[in-house]
């Protein structure tokens, strides 16, 4: 079983009749088309050339397809920063906050669970854009991300809370490229079903919101890619293996 754990928010803003469209304002219909089918041209470019470049293609593009749909409040809920988001922005000194959580239960003792996820350079195994992990020292490690576009961040990571057997906490050096925060916690399942596994991740996006929104077109986005990570470690310890229709690593590389 797995579910996710993030709060959804009410955006519905109200515009006067006859009142004089803002740059906040919804577009007109042929104007929001327009944009969309643009931005989708470009996040498409962006995808197929990859690298710097494909980057911004894909970024500008997701502006435009944000802008094209801001009209409709389910786009704005799902773009828009939570409080809390924009309450960890600003007391971190971030440009803008992301924050995704998720969880799932694993048929497996919990202090094996730890374990697993305690030796950081297991888990390229089981998260799909991770491509390396290198353990430095006992609380220190060096990260290599795959990320929109085919572009790589690496940063270096240091534990800021281990209780064995229940929770790993984490977070990214000030110089990090994509700065980011979190931990996961393994507690025992009811009625003996092995353990629940909770995650949480929050991250500085990369060109802000709109950097967010690409992730999202191209799949990058790190609340899609948690739910997926999750599945493949409790197939992982469940079944031993992860399917051959997922990308698949082994442990040992």
């Amino acid at each position: 079983m797995e579910s996710p754990t993030y709060p959804e928010e009410i955006d519905n803003p109200t515009v006067p009749a006859g009142a004089q469209r803002s740059p906040r304002q919804p577009l007109g219909e042929a104007e929001r088309i327009l944009s969309v089918v643009a931005g989708g041209l470009l996040a498409g470019l962006g995808v197929r050339r990859g690298g710097a470049l494909g980057w911004a293609a894909g970024l500008t593009g997701a502006v435009l397809i944000t802008r094209g749909l801001s009209g409709m409040a389910p786009v704005r809920r799902a773009l828009r920063a939570s409080p809390l988001e924009d309450q960890e922005a600003r007391r971190r000194g971030w440009k803008s906050a992301a924050a995704v959580s998720w969880a799932v239960t694993i048929d497996r003792p919990r202090q094996e669970l730890y374990a697993f996820w305690r030796d950081f350079s297991n888990l390229p195994a089981i998260m799909e854009n991770v491509e390396k992990v290198e353990v430095i020292d006992e609380t220190h490690s060096a990260w290599s991300v795959k990320g929109p576009a085919g572009v790589s961040f690496t940063w270096n990571a240091r534990v800021t809370e281990d209780i064995p057997g229940q929770r790993i906490a984490w977070t990214s050096d000030e110089n990090a490229r994509v700065r980011n925060t979190g931990w996961v916690e393994f507690r025992d399942a009811p009625h003996d079903r092995g353990t629940e596994v909770r995650a949480l991740i929050l991250y500085e996006p990369p060109a802000g919101q709109a950097g967010r929104a690409v992730a999202k077109l191209l799949h990058r986005e790190p609340g899609v890619q948690m739910r997926r990570d999750l599945r493949r470690f409790k197939q992982l310890m469940e079944a031993g293996e992860i399917p051959v229709n997922q990308p698949q690593r082994s442990v040992n590389g």
